[in-house]
C-alpha cells in the first residue's frame, strides 16, 4: 500500500468534527449513544477514562468519520472542559486507522512525516510494536496491522490515552468499501490527462465527513479529498508552505495556493469548504497547469459534492 494522503492536512483536521457527541457531567457519566461493540472509535472510551488522565469537569466525544485516504481513519474528537472562563476549548483527536497497515507502510507513513517538513520522529518505548512522537503533541502507534494517533492534549497525556486503546483496537468495525463515486467520476479526464495515461486503478471512498477521489497510473497518483467545512488552519498551513503560489479558482479570487511539490489547496462558499488536491510524483514544469487544471474542474460542483456543509460546534 503507497501512502500519499497528505500528511500535514491530517493534522489539520483537528479543526474539524461531526456526528453524535458523547458527554459525561459527572463522574458516573457514560458517551450517550455508546453500544456495546465499537462501531466507532469513540466508542472505545467511556468519559470517566478520559477524565481520569485529563482531569476536567466535563468530557465530550464525538465520532468523525475521517481522515479518508491511504490508510483511512476513524476519530474521535475528545473535549475537555475544565470548568472556566479563562481557559478556551481546545478539542484534540484520537485516530485509528480502518485499512490494513503493513510494517512497511508504518514505516513510510513516519518518513513522509519528515519529508513534509513536520519535524523528526522520535522513538516512545512501551507502546505497540512501534510509537513515536511526530513533532509536537503528536504520538503514532503500530500494532496489530492498525495505526493509532492521538493529536494534542499533552505527550504524558497521550502515552496513557494509547495505553487504554491499544488493547481494544480489535474491537473495531471494518473500514467503509471503496471503488468509484460519481462526483470523482465528472473529472477523471482531468486527473488522466495529469497523469498521462488512462488511470489503472480507482480507490474513491466516501464517509459522511470526506469525499476522497484516487487515480493511479503505475507510479503516478492524483486524489482529491473534499471537506465540507471552513478551515483557516489549513489555509494558513498552505499559504507558508516553501513556494506556495496565490491562485484564482472557479472565478475567484485568492481563495487557493499552489504547492510546488504537488498540490492545490482551495475553498468556496460562505462555509469555506475546502479541498486539497495532490499528484505525486510531481514535475513542477510539466504538471503545474494540469494540476491545477484538476483543481478547477472540481469547482462547479464542489457546493454540491461537499460531504456535509459545516461541522457542529465543539461538544455539541
Amino acid at each position: 500500500m503507497r501512502l500519499r494522503a497528505s500528511v500535514a492536512f491530517l493534522l489539520v483536521l483537528l479543526t474539524g468534527c461531526a456526528g453524535t457527541a458523547g458527554t459525561a457531567d459527572g463522574p458516573s457519566g457514560t458517551k450517550t449513544g455508546a453500544v456495546p461493540t465499537a462501531t466507532r472509535v469513540c466508542d472505545l472510551l467511556d468519559p470517566d477514562e478520559v477524565r481520569s488522565i485529563y482531569a476536567g469537569m466535563r468530557i465530550s466525544l464525538t465520532d468523525y468519520a475521517g481522515p479518508v485516504g491511504d490508510p483511512s481513519f476513524d476519530s474521535c474528537q475528545i473535549t475537555i472542559d475544565h470548568g472556566t472562563t479563562t481557559s478556551s476549548l481546545i478539542p484534540f483527536q484520537l485516530q485509528v486507522s480502518i485499512d490494513p497497515v503493513t510494517p512497511a507502510d508504518h514505516q513510510e507513513l513516519l518518513d513522509r512525516y519528515v519529508a513534509e517538513g513536520l519535524g523528526a520522529s522520535t522513538p516512545v518505548p512501551g507502546l505497540g510494536e512501534a510509537a513515536h512522537f511526530v513533532g509536537a503533541g503528536s504520538l503514532q502507534v503500530y500494532a496489530d496491522g492498525k495505526v493509532l494517533r492521538v493529536q494534542g492534549g499533552g505527550d504524558d497525556n497521550a502515552i496513557r490515552l494509547a495505553e487504554l486503546v491499544l488493547p481494544r483496537l480489535a474491537e473495531l468495525a471494518p473500514a467503509p468499501e471503496v471503488g468509484t463515486v460519481p462526483a470523482c467520476d465528472a473529472v477523471t479526464a482531468q486527473a488522466e490527462a495529469l497523469l498521462g495515461a488512462p488511470a489503472e486503478e480507482r480507490r474513491d471512498r466516501q464517509t459522511v465527513d470526506e469525499l476522497r477521489c484516487e487515480w493511479s497510473a503505475g507510479r503516478d497518483v492524483v486524489s482529491a479529498t473534499v471537506r465540507g467545512y471552513g478551515d483557516e488552519v489549513g489555509r494558513m498551513w498552505a499559504a507558508e508552505r516553501p513556494g506556495a503560489e496565490t491562485l484564482h479558482i472557479g472565478g475567484l479570487h485568492d481563495n487557493g495556493v499552489y504547492l510546488p511539490v504537488g498540490g492545490v489547496y482551495y475553498w468556496m462558499g460562505d462555509q469555506q469548504v475546502g479541498i486539497y488536491v495532490r499528484h505525486r510524483p510531481h514535475d513542477t514544469e510539466d504538471d503545474r497547469d494540469l494540476l491545477v487544471g484538476l483543481a478547477d474542474a472540481f469547482a462547479p460542483t464542489l457546493l454540491e459534492i461537499a460531504p456535509r456543509v459545516a461541522p457542529p460546534a465543539a461538544g455539541h
